[in-house]
């Protein structure tokens, strides 16, 4: 059984991550994960995925049935205001007034419920904390997904960063593989392609990997990178070993913290995650009315414990995460010391504090209604309108990047020639994009403002991005299109941000 469990994504990684919790078996479980305001939560049974829920806008159930076109953008719009004003599911809304039918109903949703677990692959910093429930919820879409096919297929596919296969096979390259004495999977739970499983056929316990890539390289049929995904796949899920060779000891260079310091520093890094969660109080061990003898008694027995001059003798990554506690402690040992602060912050709890991400829906699909509108008044060009939906939605959901985006389009359609609102619109596309760097339309808005500007090498960049985001979006193809054309005839100047 897997314990709860607080930690970095970057320290393990999500295929690791999601190893470690189908190996654990629990009857029901929660995986929370959290990077900066974006946030996910997947529901196991046996260790198993079978649903996720996110407050990333792009994996709503209805913006999905748009872009699969399963239904338009009216019909998507129109439900999004039934199912607010009667409280009811999107998928429930639309199979009652007869847009879809169960069949695509639950097609969607199992597509859906796949691409909320691929997308967790591709994080590289946040939190998680996982933790066993006495049930799961009675309203969930069931769809199951093995552990060992999820794993293989994301990084087969480039959902989990490319470049760390790369990193970890070029390090295990002239290692010796074998299979594990005891493993969990079958080769059919990876559900292998042909290619990958004559690579599995290759590993005896004698070669090394290089060894088993120069066979497949002498193998028309197969590719040298077809190799690295697999492999990884199953040096992750514990089916093949990487036998290390022994050092003579010359020269040997050391491989980093020792592995009572590696231990130490995971269940330092639970307990700072595990304190970011709750609020100062609770980190403190002390109830809301304390007063300050008890507040500054608390702080000094929490400091003594996790000052980092203790970890002298441990190594620095030891320490830094010790300090990472200590200065979580004296924040909050100097918010609750001062009566004012105090004060203050005990008001910003009984205010909400957290929402979690299961709460915050209505809001989320309130915001999301409004932003349609929005986008339907900005296709007529009543920027005004479209100005008041978008402000009106960042207001709603204030960390979703699009409306950012959006928001300062209409800003500058409305006052093109106005510099300082110019230059509001150009920050707020900018905070867009780094909320929500996969946005084609952002960067297709940031190269106008910047073409007007007479700033054509970065309305270039600008455009080459959005088109590298999004290959057939027209509007950014047309104006680098125009741009070569200019530079082809040696053109003069754009003038007044018209060609």
């Amino acid at each position: 059984m897997m314990q709860e469990k607080w930690g970095k994504v970057s320290d393990i990684g999500f295929p690791r991550l999601l190893h470690n919790i189908f190996i654990a078996r629990n009857t029901a479980s929660i995986l929370d994960m959290e990077d900066r305001k974006i946030k996910k939560r997947l529901f196991f049974k046996t260790g198993i995925p079978i649903y996720g829920i996110s407050n990333i806008l792009n994996e709503v159930l209805g913006r999905f049935m748009v872009r699969k076109g399963i239904i338009t953008q009216e019909v998507y719009e129109k439900s999004l205001e039934i199912m607010l004003n009667e409280k009811k599911k999107q998928g429930e809304v639309l199979l009652l007034k007869g847009r879809v039918t169960p069949h695509q109903l639950n097609d969607a949703l199992n597509i859906q419920a796949k691409e909320r677990l691929f997308s967790a692959f591709g994080w590289t910093n946040g939190t998680y904390h996982y933790y066993t429930i006495e049930k799961l919820p009675k309203d969930l879409f069931l769809y199951p997904i093995h552990p060992a096919y999820a794993i293989l297929y994301a990084v087969r596919m480039g959902y989990y960063p490319i470049d760390k296969v790369k990193t970890e096979m070029e390090k295990n390259r002239n290692q010796i593989v074998s299979f594990s004495p005891k493993t969990v999977y079958t080769l059919d739970d990876f559900q292998p392609t042909s290619r990958e499983s004559r690579i599995f056929a290759l590993i005896n316990g004698r070669k090394k990997i290089d060894d088993i890539l120069a066979e497949i390289e002498t193998a028309p049929s197969l590719k040298k990178e077809d190799i690295y995904p697999f492999i990884y796949t199953l040096i992750t899920t514990d089916v093949i070993t990487v036998k290390q060779e022994k050092s003579s000891g010359k020269g040997k260079i050391s491989e980093g913290p020792s592995p009572e310091d590696k231990a130490l520093i995971e269940n330092l890094t639970a307990i700072y995650i595990r304190l970011k969660s709750i609020n100062y109080f609770e980190a403190l061990g002390i109830g809301q009315n304390a007063d300050n003898g008890n507040i500054r008694k608390a702080y000094f027995k929490m400091a003594k414990e996790y000052h980092p001059d203790r970890y002298h003798n441990n190594t620095h990554e030891v320490r830094t995460a010790a300090s990472d506690i200590f200065t979580l402690i004296n924040t909050a040992y100097t918010t609750l010391s001062d009566e004012k602060t105090r004060k203050t912050y005990k008001e910003s709890l009984k205010s909400g504090g957290k929402q979690d991400i299961a709460l915050n829906a209505a809001n989320i699909m309130n915001a999301e209604l409004q932003f349609q509108k929005g986008k339907t008044a900005l296709s007529r060009k009543d920027y005004k309108n479209a100005n008041e939906a978008f402000d009106y939605t960042l207001k709603l959901n204030p960390d979703e990047g699009e409306y950012k985006s959006y928001l300062g389009w209409t800003i500058f359609n409305l006052s093109p020639k106005n510099a300082a609102k110019v230059k509001i619109a150009r920050e707020l596309i900018q905070e867009g994009i780094s909320s929500n760097p996969k946005q084609d339309r952002a960067y297709y808005f940031l190269g106008v403002i910047h073409r007007t500007e007479g700033k054509i090498d970065e309305a270039e960049t600008a455009f080459n991005k959005a088109v590298q985001k999004n290959p057939n979006i027209q509007e950014a193809l047309n104006e680098l299109r125009l741009i070569q054309m200019r530079k082809q005839r040696g053109g003069k100047v754009f003038q007044t941000g018209i060609y």
